[in-house]
């Protein structure tokens, strides 16, 4: 059973009802309102998912990568270089300007458990988060090895196990990212790729970043200019199959004809949703404080959502957190009253 109702006034402010009075018999309600469940086989037919771009750009600078990032619909950018600065009177985005790798992760944490108004996501560049990230482990292993040979100078070689530690929270962050419902684009720069085997010999260029970034992203176009002074980009990568292969004239108006302007435009949806555990505990909750459905409803609209299932994960604990306090407190007044 799915109830609708008016979200109240106070959205935030909603919570569980009074305690019973002391001494009543907790009777337990069963009120189901999960959305409907499939019964049987836990697989589907395929079909073609309108998926948001999830998008790697990398080149020198000056190629446009964040102008072009810019374009896309209603864009919030993490700026980690500045990047940005001389672009707000030009386009209409929200920015966080970032200096450590923990803001990253909050922000992107953020847009995960909460409901927002932003389509687009562009972290820019990658680079900086990259070397943000090892200063960040380089200091925390510093601290914790007194005996290295750099303590006194304050400075830490991260060994190769400690490459696991850094590379873990990196890929962390970016299935967060992938995981949006939203235009996902993520800048590098550009730098001298190396010829292996020969001593500092040039062989090309590469993205400046961490190693395994070209296969974390369904997407990845390498942006240059011409002679004659043409945006380009070069698609390396993309399982989409909508970008041509090879080169041709980079535009936000070229992505959007490609990927379709309802789909770079649709609103987010939510993608941290309530878990099985934590549904499995509100269900215990409703059951002791014996809520009807009528009050059950009102509570889940002042979160945004019309079932159990609709919530997110934030909001859910924070449902908990106010079930237990309401549940402590009707403890207390037991016991007051049983000392009287």
């Amino acid at each position: 059973m799915k109830t609708s109702v008016t979200p109240p006034s106070e959205a935030q402010g909603a919570g569980p009802p009074e305690p019973a009075p002391a001494g009543k018999t907790e009777r337990p309600i069963h009120v189901d309102f999960s959305k409907k469940e499939q019964a049987g086989s836990p697989f589907q037919k395929a079909g073609s998912l309108e998926k948001r771009p999830k998008i790697f750009l990398w080149g020198d600078s000056g190629v446009g990568k964040t102008t072009l990032a810019l374009k896309f619909p209603k864009v919030v950018v993490i700026d980690l270089e500045g990047g940005t600065d001389l672009y707000g009177e030009v386009f209409d985005f929200d920015v966080l300007r970032a200096t450590t790798a923990d803001e990253v992760m909050e922000a992107v944490q953020w847009l995960l458990t909460h409901r927002h108004p932003y389509r687009t996501i562009v972290l820019d560049p990658i680079t900086v988060y990259w070397d943000a990230l090892q200063k960040k482990w380089s200091d925390i292993f510093l601290r914790r090895n007194k005996g290295s040979k750099g303590y006194k100078f304050e400075f830490y070689d991260l060994q190769p196990r400690d490459w696991m530690t850094v590379k873990a929270e990196f890929k962390d962050l970016i299935r967060k990212l992938i995981a949006l419902d939203m235009n996902v684009i993520v800048t590098a720069r550009q730098k001298v790729q190396y010829a292996d085997g020969a001593f500092m010999k040039a062989s090309g260029e590469t993205f400046d970043g961490e190693k395994s970034l070209p296969y974390l992203f369904d997407t990845i176009v390498r942006l240059y200019r011409d002679e004659k002074g043409r945006f380009l980009g070069e698609c390396l990568k993309d399982r989409s199959n909508k970008l041509p292969l090879g080169e041709f004239e980079c535009s936000f108006s070229r992505f959007e004809e490609l990927f379709g302007k309802k789909t770079l435009a649709r609103k987010a949806r939510s993608t941290a949703l309530v878990t099985e555990e934590q549904k499995r505990q509100i269900h215990e909750h409703l059951a002791r404080f014996e809520m009807t459905p009528e009050q059950i409803g009102r509570r889940l609209a002042a979160y945004g959502a019309d079932s159990l299932d609709d919530l997110t994960e934030e909001n859910a604990r924070v449902i908990l957190t106010k079930f237990e306090s309401a549940h402590a407190n009707r403890g207390e007044a037991a016991a007051s009253v049983k000392e009287t």
